[in-house]
């Protein structure tokens, strides 16, 4: 008899964490953060979650893990094409000597076929670049211009 008690609470308990966790409106899980390794980038999936002074992406499956301070954030900026995009006036050389890794994340990507939805987080010593799923985005970036008080600048073409 106890058997099947214990087996019950333990089904119960996984379904409410679960249940818990997909009603955090401010923890995200369809997000890919580009990791780049050497001349390549890895995709990460990745667990954003909008804390009350910062943003922590860490990956699923590894140790790796990032947090921005909201007030450290220099810009953000959202993209749907092949690659991310940054704002025009900074164009990418620029970008490649501030951030050298920058480029090894862009270049790659130029040889994507479909367009995605893409999001920059840049402080003035770090960034992230995520790939955003569909649904993710309409969530996400409202979400996170609300609880960093940082807007989202679009750039590029707009969907």
């Amino acid at each position: 008899m106890k058997k099947p008690v214990v087996l019950l609470l333990v089904l119960l308990m996984t379904n409410f964490s679960v249940l818990v966790q997909a009603q955090n409106p401010r923890r995200f899980t369809e997000i890919e953060l580009l990791v780049p390794r050497g001349d390549e980038t890895d995709e990460k999936s990745v667990i954003v979650t909008l804390g009350e002074e910062s943003i922590t992406i860490k990956a699923k499956n590894s140790a790796l893990e990032k947090t921005f301070y909201y007030k450290d954030i220099r810009s953000a900026e959202y993209s749907y094409s092949k690659n991310p995009r940054w704002k025009t006036g900074l164009g990418l050389g620029a970008a490649s000597v501030l951030f050298p890794p920058l480029l090894l994340v862009a270049l790659p990507l130029g040889f994507s076929k479909h367009r995605r939805h893409w999001m920059t987080v840049r402080t003035e010593t770090d960034f992230a670049v995520l790939k955003l799923s569909k649904s993710t985005r309409k969530i996400f970036i409202p979400a996170f211009e609300t609880a960093s008080g940082v807007r989202v600048e679009a750039v590029g073409e707009d969907k």
